[in-house]
Order: C-alpha cells, then sequence, then structure tokens
C-alpha cells in the first residue's frame, strides 16, 4: 500500500470521526420541540421497558456504562432513520424480530450505514486500482454497495421476524391449552401469563418471552387493554391478534376467562390444522419442479443413449 492510499485512510477516518463528534455535539445541545415536551412517550416506554426487565430478570433500572456510551450513536441512528412514519414502521418490524428496546431503531440505523461504510473501504482498496478510485467506477460501486447493504440488512430482519412469526404461531395452541387449564383452576389473567411464560420456557421460549413480558407490564401499567395490545403487536401474528382481541371483548363483555380461552383454543387448534392441511395439499404442485429436474433429465438420457450411439456408429462408418 503506497503513501497516497495510506493519505486517503487517514483522511476518510479523521472526517467520520469530526463528523460524529459534531452530530453528537448537535444532539446533545439540541433544545426539545413543543411536540417533545407535550408528548414524552420515548421516555415513559423507555423506562417501562426498565422496570419490565427488573420485574422479569432482576435488573437495576439504571443504564448501563455501555449504554451510555451507545446513547450518541443511538441518537444519529433514530435521526437517520426517516420520517416518524418510517421510524414507526422500523420500530414495528424490529420488535416482531425480537428486538423490543427503544434504543433498537437507532442503533439497527447506524448500523446499516457503518456495515455500507465498511464495504466501501473494502471495495475502493482491495478491489479497485488505486487510479481508479476517485473516478467514475469508484462512485458508481460505493453507493451500490451502500444501498445493497442497507437492503440486505432490512431483507435478513424481515426473514428473521417472518421465522419467529412462524415459531409463535405453532407454538400458540399448545399454550393456549395450558392457559385453559389454569383459568378453569381459578387464576386470574396476571398469574396465567406468568405460569404458562413459566411452564413453555424449554419448548417454547420467544412465545414464554413474549408472555412473560406481557405479564411484566400487567403489573405495571393501569390500563389491562394496552398490554394486551403491546404484545399482539411486538408479535404481528394473526393468532395472536386473534387471541388479544378475544380477551379484551371477554374483559369488556363480561364473558368467564375460561370460556373466552377455550374458544380461542378451539379455534387455533382448527387453523393449525387447515394451515396443515394447505400445505399438504401444495405438496404435489411443489415436487414437480424437482421431479421435471432431478428425474426426467436421466430418464430421458437412458431412454435416448441407444439411439444417439447407433447414429455415431453409423456416421462413423
Amino acid at each position: 500500500m503506497n503513501n497516497e492510499a495510506l493519505l486517503l485512510i487517514f483522511s476518510g477516518v479523521i472526517l467520520c470521526f469530526l463528523g460524529l463528534v459534531l452530530l453528537g455535539m448537535y444532539f446533545r445541545t439540541k433544545t426539545k420541540t413543543l411536540h417533545d415536551i407535550l408528548n414524552p412517550e420515548g421516555e415513559k416506554e423507555d423506562q417501562l421497558a426498565l422496570d419490565v426487565d427488573a420485574i422479569l430478570y432482576g435488573k437495576d433500572a439504571k443504564k448501563s456504562r455501555f449504554q451510555h456510551f451507545l446513547a450518541p450513536f443511538e441518537k444519529i441512528g433514530v435521526e437517520l432513520a426517516g420520517t416518524e412514519s418510517d421510524r414507526m414502521a422500523t420500530r414495528k418490524l424490529l420488535s416482531m424480530a425480537g428486538f423490543r428496546r427503544r434504543q433498537a431503531l437507532g442503533l439497527f440505523t447506524i448500523s446499516k450505514y457503518l456495515l455500507g461504510i465498511v464495504g466501501i473501504v473494502v471495495y475502493l482498496f482491495a478491489v479497485l486500482e488505486p487510479g481508479k478510485r476517485m473516478g467514475l467506477n469508484g462512485l458508481a460501486g460505493s453507493l451500490m454497495i451502500l444501498f445493497f447493504s442497507s437492503f440486505f440488512v432490512e431483507v435478513w430482519m424481515k426473514m428473521r421476524a417472518a421465522s419467529r412469526g412462524g415459531r409463535l404461531s405453532g407454538s400458540l395452541p399448545d399454550a393456549l391449552d395450558l392457559m385453559v387449564i389454569c383459568a378453569e383452576a381459578g387464576l386470574p389473567l396476571g398469574r396465567i401469563f406468568k405460569t404458562v411464560s413459566k411452564e413453555l420456557a424449554f419448548s417454547a421460549p420467544e412465545l414464554a418471552e413474549e408472555i412473560g413480558h406481557t405479564y411484566a407490564e400487567l403489573q405495571l401499567l393501569s390500563d389491562r387493554t394496552k398490554a394486551l395490545l403491546n404484545l399482539s403487536e411486538r408479535c404481528g401474528v394473526d393468532n395472536v391478534e386473534a387471541m388479544v382481541s378475544t380477551l379484551i371483548q371477554a374483559e369488556r363483555y363480561g364473558t368467564p376467562l375460561s370460556q373466552a380461552l377455550r374458544t380461542i383454543s378451539e379455534e387455533s387448534r382448527t387453523r393449525l390444522v387447515l394451515d396443515l392441511e394447505e400445505k399438504a395439499g401444495k405438496l404435489p404442485a411443489q415436487l414437480s419442479v424437482p421431479l421435471m429436474a432431478f428425474i426426467l433429465p436421466p430418464v430421458i438420457a437412458m431412454m435416448g443413449t441407444p439411439a444417439m450411439v447407433r447414429i455415431i456408429r453409423l456416421l462413423g462408418n
């Protein structure tokens, strides 16, 4: 590596460091707007998350040194996340993927850009020649790497959320059966969630974690409906949304909890069987592609080989 490349790397590192310092100073000294003062929902959600962790894991409500170190980067990532609707959509995606803390939005956004910057540095100094780094090839390649790195990170997060949602949906019928048993034993809704999360911690850890988080929110929030709606929003699964809506209606109209949970359990089992039957019905159509790709060519080759051998011998004679 020559002196020119070292000078470019050093200059880029210094500029990035200065940019981060200036952004951190700006967000630290930035005054709160009227919307932030009248709607301090972010601070309430952060405190709620800390209180939930304190109930579930016995953690101290104070932030650790590592969280204090990541706080400026989290603020920068939030500002780079786009409009408020984009932030809400990203927060929902992160919660569905299992990242419930409010700091996840900023860290996720800043990690996308950092990954793109690392890819650009590798592309410029490991792939391109020194004379083409500052030209059109370097600029176009850097923009493409920045775009595709952000795109692939979002695709990975969506795949993680879809996979987690499938596991939640598959383990929900067993959880509902346990809820029915607990409700018939006379336990209230909060104790039902606590017992079920403890029993499912080994077989269905994702669902047990969500139910345990809802139990902690039921202990902290005065509005039980808000805690149940938070469960539905975090999971993003149709079965969980149906369960939450039925529980809210049962609490609103005074329906017995055991009867409501039994109805949800039967519907969930029926939906699971229908989904399995639908997947079984799609198997013949799905198997036709590998059948044509892997079985038909050898059969055709075996049938056509003798004729090809005869033709080659005739042409040779």
